[in-house]
């Protein structure tokens, strides 16, 4: 009996590809053309997107490059007015010596 099997099995595996084969094949084809349709209308929606995160980040760029400005301006200034302080008090110190010296 198993012997007779053997033939059946075989007989029955390649009628199914036969017969299946061109099923699937063809199930594929529409699978593909479906998931393209798709992408070709998604297509729009992520070229925009994309030309829109471009876009925000050129601003950002050039938001950092102005913040970055600010900064060096704030703490040029911040020096110059700390260098300016120092020159007053060296001055205002050396012309209450000299004050304190003209009247002894």
């Amino acid at each position: 009996m198993p012997g007779e099997l053997i033939p059946i099995v075989m007989f029955m595996s390649f009628a199914a590809v036969l017969i299946f084969r061109p099923l699937t094949k063809k199930l594929g084809a529409v699978l593909e053309q479906n998931m393209m349709r798709k992408q070709a209308a998604d297509s729009p929606d992520m070229q925009r997107v994309a030309q829109l995160m471009e876009q925000l980040v050129d601003r950002m760029d050039r938001l950092e490059e102005r913040v970055d400005f600010a900064e060096r301006m704030l703490e040029s200034s911040s020096r110059e007015r700390e260098m300016l302080l120092t020159a007053v008090n060296k001055a205002g110190l050396g012309q209450e010596q000299r004050t304190r010296e003209g009247k002894s």
